[in-house]
């Protein structure tokens, strides 16, 4: 596995990148990761993630990300619990910053060996490990700041020592740029200052050495008041006396032999000057500038292509900006000139690439009345003109490739920034930059440096929502910033008020002839009308992102259509691969995109037309989940009704050997706004199905909140169309919610009224499926006996009916039954049966729950061997149950450890899976767990009070879900821990109050 921390924090598993969660599941793996190997205290990470603003469950909230950060690292031992917090178990070679730093030390080693071009490779390597800034994103964490800083600081020292090695080899005139660039970045740092001195010198520019040292002497004492130290006078004193002792050593092969002022080959030319000025209050895309410099900064052969950075992303995100700001930077690497044209390729006249290359060549000094006509020859002119001059090309707002081709120098000298709504493939070595919308902190920044003081007062969370509504795009900033600054009457909460009109936000971003509404046209209309109706069509969508068959259902076209429209909306910018869930690609809308998209949507479509098409989408995705529904249970648990589009495209598009229920879990937040909108029109039957399609995702992943919300919702609208069925499946979905949050009661009366619904309208099916969930309610009231018949009768009548995962499902619940009856031998025939007929369905939550329960009764009849084989295979399966699967694994190896004696490895086991009970708030789980736990045998004489403190907390937690069961267990072990201290009264107590609860479990 490979972290990275060197740049926005990463994980790859096999060449895989992995999905790392919520923004605060990112953030305390960073915290950790900072950390390797250590272990972080729950204080550090509860301050780490909420700061002053830490809820009162915060460090059961933390238990609950680490969990989850187990499951997608997909190595559970990774992160462990020490103590009273977490360490991240990592190796030095699969972190990238302890990679970073032993590469500097094995080139310094090499250096000190003699071996100047090794240490120059390996330093490279180093350096090349980095992605952005350490941290990038969070790095203004508490936390995080001090180690980013550290390794930010790391970088720069090995930058500053891989010039020097550079500068021994002979290697200054390729240092140039890239001096030039970190001398502009670190103007405090002497160490670069002299290195660009000695480099500079070398190459023959000992004026422009000179000139160096006058610009840091400036620095210095405008910023602190000091002069340069010995080290940069004494280089100074040296060029002044032309010391011999600066004369570069003799590179391998002759490279980088100075050029000397006069030489065939200098250009001493002043150059073109095109730039546009840049913006005064440029803030934000740091990271973007840097990369940009880096690529354009370090100096090229003239054999070589030239260097070229293309800058893409959708309109009003700040690509001419970006590359203005940019190319004046980078004005001292590229003395010869500047060249600058607005190619207007968003626009339905782009300029003809023969109309710049005149422009360009009157600029480079050719008299008007000499530039050829013939459009060739301009290019060869051009080109010609370019060889050997360092000239950098800023070429905005292209077309594409072609209108590019004749623009481009041919000599290595030159560097090439091109800005474009279109992505560039077709230009080949070119470095790309793709911008997106800019951090919180660098929009608040951008807002309040276009305001001057005029958002002084304004509060933290008045700011945080201007920025929100302007969807930190850096054009909606301005304009925003615009508005404020010629409006002195309004106040920022004028401006929030307009703003939060989502109908018309984008009639409030116009100032004079700046508005976003303009800019994101310029894309539209030049879009065929095929990838025109799609963008309309999804921008009524209120899933936040979608993956290929929603398109193609939006649209009612095939799979290949539609990705090329897809991909046609991406290149523009219109749409973005938000990425890819289990290797299914995903698009998004940018915020004020989709706004811009509903807009031509209400415009251009007919209102019918424009709910048919969300219809379709939404009966796509009540096709999905029968599909993971399918493949998870075996078959379709509920019977449904309403119409589904074109299940076949649906699962055509689905990535081969991924189980449908884990890109299912993609599909959680687009099910709850498809739920919502389903409602919105009045469909009621399509409602009801989407939201019960829902249960198996919510069950399996405990998405507690998203399963009441659809069910409130679905609810809501069946009730009021008088859908008596909808209400039904409804209250069977609620049962389930109930019965997995342990309020058995309430989840007993909800299945009850859904029969009794089933019965009023004649529904046969409708009702065995309620029948089939009874005993699952009988079990932890302690009925056991009806349990027994309630489970057998339904899996007799459900198997007539052809129903064979339900009849499974209600027959699993006999097993567990005759186990909490004391009948081990009759509980494993019927497990076995049931794990039996599950194999045979495909049915993988029932193979992996009642393999568990299996193992159980085999450990009860002193069959280890056995028992270890069935927990093999749960550990197998573990991943169809979803979150709860690593508690069932590590409860069921505990359990056969404390049977067999092996009492640290059981209670290691054990304490784990209390640990994952508490984590997803289960108080089922954890009281089952801790049963076992509370063992007298696992603590010596010295820890009996520490166990007795948990089990009476274990009786609190059990009283509290009314399964008398479990309580009986757990007193009969708190009375057992009572005995071993001496205190045969409370024993006493104890034990009786645990008979008498044996005593009504029948």
């Amino acid at each position: 596995m490979d972290f990275g921390v060197l740049g926005p924090l990463t994980v790859w598993r096999g060449g895989v990148p992995l999905e790392l969660g919520t923004p605060k599941g990112r953030l305390l793996l960073a915290v950790l990761l900072s950390r390797p190997g250590r272990p972080v205290p729950d204080d550090a990470l509860v301050e780490a993630v909420w700061g002053e603003a830490r809820p009162k469950s915060a460090t059961k909230n933390v238990q609950t990300y680490v969990h989850r950060l187990r499951h997608r690292l997909g190595e559970p031992g990774r992160i462990v619990r020490e103590g009273r917090g977490y360490r991240l178990r990592a190796d030095r070679d699969e972190l990238d910053s302890a990679r970073f730093e032993d590469l500097a030390v094995a080139a310094r080693a090499a250096l000190a060996a003699g071996e100047p071009d090794r240490s120059r490779h390996l330093f490279d390597e180093a350096l090349g490990l980095w992605r952005g800034p350490a941290f990038a994103g969070v790095a203004d964490v508490p936390a995080l700041g001090p180690e980013a800083t550290r390794l930010d600081e790391l970088r720069l020292g090995v930058r500053e020592e891989r010039v020097d090695v550079g500068l021994r080899l002979g290697l200054h005139s390729e240092l140039l740029g890239e001096l030039t660039a970190l001398t502009t970045e670190h103007p405090f740092r002497e160490r670069l200052w002299a290195q660009l001195m000695l480099a500079l010198y070398r190459c023959g520019r000992r004026t422009d050495a000179l000139l160096a040292y006058l610009r840091v002497r400036d620095v210095l004492a405008e910023e602190t008041g000091l002069e340069p130290g010995p080290g940069l006078r004494e280089l100074h004193r040296a060029v002044l006396a032309e010391d011999p002792a600066l004369g570069r050593p003799v590179a391998a092969g002759g490279r980088g032999r100075p050029v000397a002022a006069g030489e065939p080959g200098r250009q001493d030319a002043a150059g073109a000057r095109m730039l546009p000025p840049a913006l005064g209050d440029f803030s934000g895309q740091q990271a973007e500038l840097a990369e940009i410099e880096v690529m354009l900064g370090a100096g090229h052969a003239s054999h070589e292509p030239a260097a070229t950075v293309t800058v893409s992303g959708p309109g009003g995100v700040g690509k001419t900006a970006l590359a203005v700001q940019a190319a004046h930077r980078l004005r001292p690497a590229y003395p010869d000139g500047q060249l600058f044209a607005a190619l207007a390729g968003a626009r339905t006249q782009p300029l003809a690439p023969a109309t710049v290359l005149g422009r360009f060549l009157r600029a480079l000094g050719v008299p008007a009345t000499a530039v050829p006509d013939d459009p060739q020859e301009r290019v060869d002119l051009y080109r010609s003109l370019l060889a050997e001059r360092r000239i950098l090309v800023v070429l905005d707002d292209a077309l594409g490739e072609e209108q590019l081709a004749p623009l481009l120098p041919a000599s290595g000298t030159c560097g090439v920034i091109v800005t474009g709504r279109v992505r560039l493939g077709g230009l080949g070595g070119a470095h790309r930059v793709e911008l997106r919308e800019m951090s919180e902190a660098d929009s608040v920044a951008m807002l309040l440096g276009s305001t001057g003081g005029r958002l002084a007062s304004a509060s933290r969370a008045e700011l945080s929502d201007l920025v929100r509504l302007c969807a930190r795009l850096p054009l909606a900033l301005r304009i925003a910033g615009a508005l404020l600054v010629s409006r002195p009457h309004w106040q920022p909460a004028d401006l929030r008020s307009r703003l939060a009109d989502e109908q018309h936000r984008l009639d409030a971003l116009r100032y004079r002839d700046l508005e976003v509404r303009a800019s994101f046209g310029l894309s539209y209309e030049g879009l065929r009308p095929g990838a025109r109706r799609l963008f309309r069509l999804l921008g009524l969508l209120e899933a936040p992102d979608f993956p290929l068959w929603a398109a193609a259902a939006a649209v009612d076209t095939g799979l290949r259509e539609a990705q090329e429209l897809l991909d046609e909306l991406v290149d523009v910018h219109l749409l973005d691969a938000t990425g890819t869930s289990h290797g299914q690609a995903r698009y998004g809308f940018h915020d004020l995109i989709r706004a811009y998209a509903r807009e031509r949507a209400e415009a251009e479509e007919p209102a019918a037309a424009g709910e048919e098409a969300v219809v379709r989408v939404l009966r796509a995705l009540l096709a999905f989940t029968d599909i993971a529904d399918r493949d998870h249970m075996g078959q379709n648990m509920f019977q449904r009704d309403a119409d589904r589009w074109r299940p076949e495209r649906v699962e055509a598009s689905l990535p081969p050997s991924v189980p449908p229920m884990d890109l299912l879990d993609a599909e959680r937040l687009p099910l709850v706004a498809g739920v919502r909108q389903a409602a919105g029109l009045g469909e009621d039957e399509l409602c009801w199905e989407l939201a019960v399609g829902g249960h198996t995702l919510f069950e399996t992943e405990r998405y507690f909140d998203e399963w009441q919300e659809c069910y409130d919702t679905a609810m809501g609208l069946a009730e009021e169309a008088g859908n008596l069925r909808g209400r039904a499946r409804l209250l069977i979905s609620m049962a389930g919610l109930l019965y997995t949050r342990r309020r058995y009661g309430p989840a007993e009366e909800s299945n009850t009224e859904a029969m009794r619904l089933f019965e009023r309208i004649g529904d046969r099916r409708g009702y065995l499926e309620a029948l089939s969930n009874a005993p699952f309610f009988l079990v932890p009231n302690g009925r056991l006996s009806e349990a027994i018949t309630a489970g057998s009768e339904a899996h007799e009548r459900l198997a007539a009916e052809g129903q064979a995962a339900a009849a499974l499902h209600a027959y699993s619940q006999v097993g567990l039954a005759h186990l909490q009856a004391g009948r081990p031998e009759r509980a494993a025939a019927v497990l076995a049966e049931i794990v039996a007929g599950a194999r045979k369905q495909g049915i993988r939550t029932l193979i992996a729950r009642d393999t568990y329960w299996l193992g159980q009764a085999q450990l009860a009849l002193g069959r280890h061997r056995e028992a270890e084989e069935s927990f093999a295979e749960l550990t197998e399966c573990t991943r169809s149950i979803g979150s709860s699967g690593a508690f069932y694994t590590a409860h069921a190896w505990g359990c056969l450890h404390l049977a067999r004696g092996e009492y640290a490895e059981a209670r290691r086991l054990l304490l784990e899976a209390v640990e994952v009970a508490r984590s997803l708030h289960d108080p089922m789980f954890e009281t089952r767990v801790l049963v076992d736990l509370l063992d007298a045998r696992l603590y010596g004489r010295h820890e009996l009070p520490a166990a007795i403190g948990q089990a009476e907390h274990a009786v609190g937690v059990a009283r509290g879900i009314h399964y008398p069961y479990l309580l009986a267990g757990v007193l009969e072990k708190l009375a057992r821990l009572r005995a071993a201290v001496g205190d045969a009264g409370a024993a006493g107590r104890l034990a009786d109050e645990a008979a008498g609860l044996r005593d009504t479990i029948h």
